[in-house]
């Protein structure tokens, strides 16, 4: 698993991303930066690039009153990191 911040949201909370994935496929090289102004503000290393991998991406609580959306997203990520 790779953890770094994304963003930042208005009111300063961070807004993180996540890569988890196994080691198949996992190359030297790393994900290039992303030059938009208001992302990776901290400058951390980016994860690294994999070979024929899939990827799925998934969001919660894009509005404020989806509440129940913080749920979901954090049992989906209790099962893929076995905890």
């Amino acid at each position: 698993m790779h953890r770094e911040v994304l963003a930042h949201s208005i009111e300063g909370r961070e807004m993180e991303l996540l890569t988890i994935s196994s080691y198949k496929g996992i190359k030297d090289d790393r994900e290039s930066e992303i030059d938009e102004p208001t992302c990776l503000p901290l400058k951390t290393e980016r994860p690294f690039m994999f070979e024929g991998k899939k990827t799925i991406f998934l969001t919660s609580r894009v509005h404020p009153g989806e509440t129940p959306a913080s749920y979901v997203l954090n049992g989906i990520l209790n099962y893929l990191t076995g905890k």
